[in-house]
């Protein structure tokens, strides 16, 4: 199943709410003002999706005890080996042989530390990010106190590109990880073979529990922490609150599955096809801030154990949600940016975005400039927009006369019916279209939500000052200026838009700008940065458009031959 940000949501939601208040004011209003006749109910045509039945998966049987000689054959001491490359900052522990820190060197965290992507708070019982476990219980048991040889690097330090091989051997199992640091980049490469009584078998991998900070805020860089896994061109994503009732399965043949959240992710890759899994809920209790015997409120977290084949090589992606990043380590990395339903107008925005950026090297004026392109772009739809409701302006009195004659009739009087036919034939003989007006609105939509889309999920704008107090054009307005100069351009767009409709409809309209200003507070500054800067290239191209269309009006005039009365 699909789930969104819940942070996200609410956002869309609003936005929504919005665009439908304002198609209420210029298209329901008037009509619901005038008491016109409904038109006859149309039957919704429903389509039922037969969702497939989710495949069988064998239970877990413990193997039968394995005699043991009681021997291990591995000796090491507990150990934390660093390599560092280009990118990440990686800490191995061979207790467990688990992942125990990764560190983005080219981004930092709200309080300046380099951004770490591995939770340092967890619970103790939780499962540790790429330990190795097993279905044979006995196996099992051994792997999660197995202390592993560490071969191939001298010291606890290393400078990739390097290859580190982890072993360890006992009585009844030998686990053997080869793991390649490249010297840049955020893509591991590991093979790893799990011998059982001198047989090879199947194993898991961990991811989790949990990604980056562990209580992460709603616009935070973890913000929505979900297990997702990509099979046959779609991705299927849990969330915290779709584990709840207990683990899911992950489908076999998955290309690859992932900690996700925000702007980050970590995940375990296998081109060959993954054997399955499960997604499971922890949770973490936080200390209480007033005692510290007891516990604090309790922050849920994602883990997944990945199946996988014997002898298995596969790749282990750590980093940002960028998505040439993401496409160059694999093309189907980038379906991780869930860009909604807009995806195809996004894409091309992001492009442009970036495109405008390597020439200003600033995303809030790259913002304004695309925001410029895109209204030249939409240019005509503007023009019939504001041709249709100067059109219905000057026919005001006309329907205001049409109205009188009428305003005394029930509702229920059958001659009200000729109200609704001299409205439309007015319309008619003067080319008028009742929702030229709504229809240019109509068409702009699918670029808000798709600036939404792009602002809210494209990971450039994370960090992305524009100037002043505006320095993450991915947050809020800090100071809501912004959001309130929104507000102030709409209702100076209003007030030189030809006056359409009754007043009735005029001082819905008024109000437009109050609700849009509410809502917008908590948008990104980047998305209130498109909005405000359009409806100002906006009311630049309806000046321009009324100047030239007096010049033509003129010019027509003087050119018109006068006609003499004929004695």
């Amino acid at each position: 199943m699909a789930i969104q940000d819940p942070h996200q949501v609410e956002m869309e939601r609003r936005l929504l709410l919005a665009m439908v208040l304002s198609m209420a004011a210029l298209f329901l209003a008037p009509y619901l003002y005038h008491k016109l006749y409904p038109p006859p109910p149309q039957r919704e045509e429903t389509r039922q999706v037969e969702e497939p039945a989710p495949a069988e998966i064998p239970p877990r049987v413990p193997a039968a005890p394995l005699e043991t000689t009681g021997i291990a054959y591995t000796t090491a001491s507990p150990r934390i080996i660093e390599v560092e490359n280009e990118d990440l900052i990686l800490r191995w522990n061979n207790v467990n042989g688990i992942l125990e820190s990764a560190q983005l060197k080219h981004y930092r965290s709200l309080d300046g530390n380099l951004l770490e992507i591995i939770p340092q708070q967890v619970p103790d019982s939780a499962q540790r990010t790429l330990a190795v476990r097993v279905d044979e219980e006995e196996v099992d048991k051994r792997l999660a106190h197995a202390v592993y040889e560490i071969r191939g690097i001298m010291g606890d330090r290393a400078r990739a590109p390097a290859e580190i091989t982890f072993y360890y051997q006992d009585a009844i199992v030998e686990v053997t990880r080869k793991i390649h640091i490249p010297e840049t980049g955020y893509l591991l490469e590991i093979e790893t073979e799990v011998l059982s009584g001198k047989r090879s078998i199947p194993f898991a991998i961990v991811l989790g529990a949990g990604i980056g900070e562990v209580n992460s805020p709603p616009q935070g860089d973890f913000a929505s922490p979900q297990v997702a896994f990509y099979k046959a061109n779609s991705v299927t994503r849990y969330s915290v609150d779709d584990l709840e009732e207990g683990p899911a399965e992950i489908d076999t043949g998955a290309r690859w599955v992932a900690l996700d959240s925000k702007f980050f992710t970590y995940l375990i890759l296998n081109p060959d096809g993954i054997r399955g899994g499960r997604m499971l809920r922890t949770e973490f209790f936080e200390e209480s801030e007033e005692m510290e015997s007891e516990k604090g409120p309790a922050v849920p977290l994602v883990s997944a154990a990945v199946s996988l084949e014997r002898g298995a090589r596969y790749f282990v992606f750590i980093g940002p949600k960028d998505y040439e990043v993401l496409e160059e380590a694999d093309k189907t990395l980038s379906g991780l940016i869930d860009y909604g339903w807009f995806g195809f107008l996004v894409k091309p925005l992001l492009f442009g975005l970036k495109f405008v950026y390597g020439y200003v090297h600033n995303y809030g004026w790259a913002i304004i400039i695309l925001t410029f392109v895109i209204n030249v772009a939409l240019f005509p739809v503007r023009y019939k927009q504001m041709s249709s409701m100067k059109k219905m302006s000057e026919l005001q009195p006309q329907m205001k006369t049409i109205q009188e004659k009428y305003k005394k009739m029930k509702r229920s009087d059958p001659r009200k019916q000729k109200m609704n036919e001299e409205v439309m034939a007015l319309y008619k003989r003067h080319g008028v279209n009742p929702l030229g007006g709504c229809l240019p609105l109509v068409i702009q939509m699918p670029f808000l939500f798709a600036f939404y889309r792009m602002l809210y999920s494209s990971i450039e704008l994370r960090g992305a000052p524009f100037i002043g107090w505006i320095q993450d054009l991915s947050q809020a307005d800090p100071l809501y200026v912004t959001p309130i100069l929104m507000g102030v351009s709409m209702v100076v767009q209003q007030k030189m838009t030809p006056a359409a409709g009754d007043p009735t409809q005029r001082k819905m309209m008024m109000m437009l700008p109050v609700v849009f200003t509410f809502f917008f507070l908590n948008f990104s500054s980047g998305l209130v940065l498109y909005f405000l800067f359009s409806n100002l290239f906006g009311m630049m191209l309806q000046v321009l458009l009324q100047k030239w269309n007096r010049e033509v009006a003129s010019a027509g005039s003087a050119k018109k031959p006068s006609r003499k009365r004929k004695k």
